[in-house]
């Protein structure tokens, strides 16, 4: 095409200017002919020479910056401010592509920032370094020397490495948000939000050759990488920044708050390939925007303005930390405004007040349902239920239908508490948890109890100021039950004993008594203990018990043997056990004999013979 006698075949990966630079250099032409040749061909001729053979891609876009450069505040080429990977450029010795993009600022391949200048003198250099391989100015060699390399940073590699992805492959099907971007659209993408973010420590606008004075392309790259890299958070982290920088300024507009990026988001990156971002973009406002939203507000979507004032069930209850069907039934009492909203799919959705849902949650603090209340009361259920049912705990919402359940009242816990408490216990106090299981009956007793309490007409004693709303735990004297006609239950136990105690009186484990009580062996009295009901066992059985039966560890001591003798020597007499653990119909843990009087003689008969044995 330029009629010369050499013609160098192109690198996979070459730039056009550094080949057109090496072309010449193959045809003694070395003062940039080449260069000038080309800009000075018709357009037909190029793209005619550019069809001829497989060319690298970036040839058909850099051809018109090439030939007709233009003025642009973000070029996604930049061939004034030359730069190469030093690296690269000793052992290569020829341009690459990439190192024309503007953000491309550190090498893929090894990982090393890329040098926009000589080493030595911080000259400015372009391709004709490629010719001459040394500095014009100072003399500093580029090929003989090895170049000083500075280890790169993530966020620019990031940069670097997805430019040159997007630029070595086009299709981006199938994939989603930062991933689907072409190298065009990321390059648009970063020098936004790159700009923004240095925005954040210094001055800086879109205007960036403006910005002549010092290189700022790195500094977008990191910006950038640090941003698309954490994608979403780091964005959201971006928005948090510009709010709070502007803290003095804000207002309820949001491009007062965000600034520029908000006509960012909507005006510049408008291209559906962006859709993400003001996906992202809402979602935040969703999330942290705190301030008032104009219904009218046109860039918004609509879903997004009436999730932020007007919330479904379900996200208001998030929001405020409320029981969404407390909600529901705050609304249906009229205390809470609500609306349905229609989808123009055809779903409807019932959405609340979030205002109007945190002025609740102020008021409505948690525990609400009946299991909160218990634990924190430390009472059962059911004792929470009197104390609702008698008007000592106040509920919200209305009485609970089949399936909901009762909401109580906070403030109305708190107001439990009595006046004060006492100083320290006396010896005979207990808790309130033990009055209302042993003395106060199923159906009542224990409203009239906390009333008491909270009207300070009976004194209690709180260990912890931790537990101070656990009523529960606190202690007091069962004697003033009485003293205020408090309606109490008497000990089931006065007029008898437990199983375990008649075992001690017995001298027999607790296993066996309970044998015994279960053989019917040693009557017994079923009575109502507090909620469950218990074995009474009177004296009156005891003495019964021993009047007609006797045990092996009473026979060994007056046989003067071993208890495991005391069932052979038995036997030996004809005398059979009527419970033991060898018998199926009756177990016990120890054999049990009736006391008649053939056996008893049989005993003091036997007790002789040893007696005289010995």
């Amino acid at each position: 095409m330029f009629g010369l006698l050499v013609n160098a075949t192109p690198k996979c990966d070459e730039s056009l200017v550094g080949y057109l630079h090496r072309l010449g250099d193959c045809n003694a032409l070395r003062n940039g002919e080449v260069v000038k040749l080309f800009k000075e061909l018709t357009d037909e001729q190029v793209y005619e020479w550019l069809d001829e053979d497989v060319r690298p891609v970036s040839w058909h876009e850099v051809v018109t910056v090439v030939r007709s450069p233009k003025f642009t505040n973000q070029k996604i080429w930049s061939l004034v401010r030359s730069k190469f990977c030093p690296v690269c450029f000793v052992t290569e010795l020829y341009w690459r592509e990439v190192w024309e993009l503007t953000l491309y600022t550190t090498c893929s391949i090894h990982k090393v920032e890329l040098l926009y200048g000589c080493p030595k003198c911080q000259a400015k250099i372009n391709q004709k370094i490629l010719i001459t391989k040394f500095c014009d100015i100072c003399g500093f060699s580029f090929s003989d020397v090895t170049f000083p390399t500075l280890a790169a940073d993530e966020s620019k590699v990031w940069m670097s490495v997805e430019l040159e992805k997007r630029l070595r492959q086009r299709s981006t099907e199938n994939t989603s948000g930062v991933e689907s971007l072409t190298y065009e659209q990321l390059h648009l993408l970063a020098v936004r939000v790159g700009v923004r973010a240095l925005s954040r420590k210094h001055f800086m606008n879109m205007t960036v050759s403006s910005m002549a004075c010092r290189n700022v392309a790195p500094d977008l790259a990191q910006a950038a990488g640090q941003i698309l890299s954490g994608w979403p958070g780091s964005f959201h982290d971006l928005l948090t920044d510009l709010i709070r920088i502007r803290g003095t300024k804000l207002s309820s507009k949001l491009g007062s708050a965000f600034g520029l990026i908000y006509n960012d988001v909507y005006l510049s990156l408008a291209d559906r390939c962006y859709d993400f971002v003001r996906d992202e973009f809402e979602r935040y406002i969703v999330q942290n925007w705190e301030g008032p939203l104009a219904l009218r507000n046109r860039r918004l979507s609509e879903c997004t303005l009436l999730e932020h004032r007007w919330l479904s069930y379900s996200k208001a209850a998030q929001k405020t930390g409320l029981p969404e069907n407390f909600l529901r039934r705050m609304h249906l009492s009229g205390e809470l405004d609500a609306r349905e909203f229609r989808y123009s799919c055809g779903k409807t959705v019932v959405v609340v007040d979030i205002e109007e849902a945190r002025r609740l949650s102020a008021i409505v603090h948690e525990p609400l349902n009946l299991r909160q209340t218990s634990r924190l009361l430390c009472v059962s259920r059911k004792r929470v239920e009197q104390l609702i049912k008698s008007g000592v705990l106040n509920y919200v919402g209305g009485s609970p239908h089949a399936g909901e359940k009762w909401f109580v009242d906070f403030s109305s816990i708190i107001s439990l508490a009595p006046p004060r408490f006492l100083p320290y216990p006396s010896d005979n106090f207990i808790t309130i948890s033990q009055a209302a299981k042993h003395y106060l009956p199923t159906s009542g007793g224990l409203p009239e109890l906390v009333m008491a309490i909270q009207s300070g007409t009976i004194p209690v004693f709180c260990r912890a100021e931790k537990e101070a709303l656990n009523i529960g735990k606190w202690l007091f004297d069962p004697n003033e039950l009485e003293k205020n006609s408090i309606t109490s239950l008497t000990s089931s136990y006065a007029n008898g004993m437990s199983v375990s105690q008649a075992a001690k009186t017995l001298g027999v484990k607790d296993e066996v008594a309970y044998a015994l009580v279960r053989l019917g062996r040693l009557r017994s009295e079923t009575v109502q203990s507090s909620r469950r009901p218990a074995q009474l066992i009177s004296l009156q059985s005891i003495k019964h018990f021993e009047r007609n039966y006797i045990l092996s560890p009473e026979i060994a001591r007056i046989l003067g043997t071993h208890v495991v003798n005391v069932q052979f020597h038995l036997q030996a007499g004809g005398f059979s056990p009527i419970a033991g653990p060898n018998i199926l119909s009756a177990p016990c843990r120890q054999n049990v004999w009736r006391r008649g009087k053939k056996l008893m003689a049989y005993i003091s008969t036997t007790a002789n013979i040893y007696d005289l044995v010995d």
